[in-house]
């Protein structure tokens, strides 16, 4: 068949990988699939739970230190103890799981793309300049293996972070309560210390998401252009002893000088958005810490709020701000995850001269009857 010329959105190549992810969920694998998600929810669950265990330890320590009240330090100090070899243990359980997880769903893929690439002799009747063919190898190999990779962090970082802002915005509207701004008439901010955090939220993610969009093309191209190279290394020494019988090392040296240094180029794009994303990332960290403490000091200074109170608004504040912020710190994941994932969806497209709405479903199948062979 002929290759599809037609360039399709962003979306739609994307879109081509996460049909396969989701075929990986109902295979004949499903059943362990399901298991370690299963695992890996209930570890998400606990941390959460126990970041606001933690957070009401907060107040009651601090409440502690400010009465002076030493019979009640060292327990609670004791509790810490506690607190902290279990969120060491679940941590190393929670990386276990998800990476288990990422293993068995690159497998899963890989085999269906690299079978689907043999059965459809794609390896032969597809040149290697035709679009969404270009270093499939890379794509297959390393492309697969970069959006995968990054697919599970996100998803894991997105749906903790959504526990976490849901948890935390009850502690934000009860403990931090409502502040009525006399210099304004007397009006009332109900659940200010929430609103605070949504406002900054907004501001800092909308500037984020302003300066980094240009980052997922730019990463994309890169990841051509480093296949690019791999494959003129390749044919090197592929085409060993015809170079050295016609004496062309200087004009295979250019060759590779040249296609190294357009990466280069590529790559310092790349730096140069990744820079700006993660120069906003940096100021938010610094300054995340004491927005609470300055929206806090005005009930603080006429007693409506305990230094326990103020420390554990603070640390709600800061986990609020995290899970609202998760675009600021997964920006640049999320760029290296849409680049990868485009890069395969141009290939499992290109196989079959398919549109990005025919292709992850023509490929599942030729992956299902691989992946039922390998395990």
């Amino acid at each position: 068949m002929a290759v599809n010329e037609k360039d399709p959105t962003e979306r739609g190549r994307a879109a081509v990988l996460m049909r396969m992810v989701g075929s990986y969920w109902t295979g004949k694998q499903r059943v362990f699939a399901w298991a370690l998600g299963l695992m890996l929810l209930v570890l998400i669950l606990a941390s959460v739970k126990l970041q606001a265990v933690i957070n009401a330890w907060n107040a009651r320590f601090f409440d502690a230190l400010e009465k002076r009240a030493q019979a009640d330090i060292a327990p609670l100090l004791w509790q810490l103890a506690g607190y902290v070899v279990l969120a060491g243990l679940i941590m190393m359980l929670t990386v276990l799981v998800r990476m288990s997880l990422m293993v068995q769903l690159r497998r899963w893929i890989t085999t269906a793309i690299y079978t689907h690439w043999l059965d459809t002799r794609s390896y032969v009747r597809l040149d290697r300049d035709a679009k969404g063919a270009e270093t499939p190898e890379f794509r297959i190999a390393d492309d697969v293996r970069l959006a995968l990779d990054q697919l599970a962090d996100l998803a894991v970082g997105f749906f903790t972070s959504l526990l976490l802002a849901i948890t935390f915005f009850e502690v934000l509207a009860r403990v931090g309560g409502s502040f009525r701004l006399e210099a304004f008439g007397g009006i009332t901010i109900p659940a200010y210390f929430l609103v605070g955090a949504i406002v900054y939220a907004l501001i800092v993610s909308g500037l984020t998401s302003i300066l980094g969009w240009p980052l997922i093309a730019s990463i994309q191209r890169k990841n051509h252009l480093e296949g690019t190279f791999r494959y003129e290394l390749m044919k090197v020494r592929e085409e060993a002893s015809v170079i050295a019988a016609s004496g062309k090392e200087a004009q295979r040296a250019d060759k590779l000088a040249a296609s190294l240094e357009e990466l280069v180029r590529q790559w310092q794009k790349v730096l140069l958005w990744q820079s700006q994303v993660l120069g906003v990332a940096s100021s938010n960290a610094v300054l995340v810490g004491m927005v609470p403490v300055i929206l806090a000091i005005p009930k603080y200074m006429t007693g409506e709020l305990t230094l326990g109170a103020v420390m554990q608004l603070a640390t709600a504040f800061v986990q609020v701000l995290m899970a609202l912020n998760w675009i600021v710190d997964n920006f640049v994941r999320f760029a290296e995850f849409r680049a990868s994932a485009n890069r395969v969806g141009e290939l499992v497209m290109a196989m079959d001269g398919l549109g990005p709405d025919d292709a992850g479903d023509a490929v599942a199948p030729a992956g299902a009857g691989a992946r039922e062979t390998v395990v």
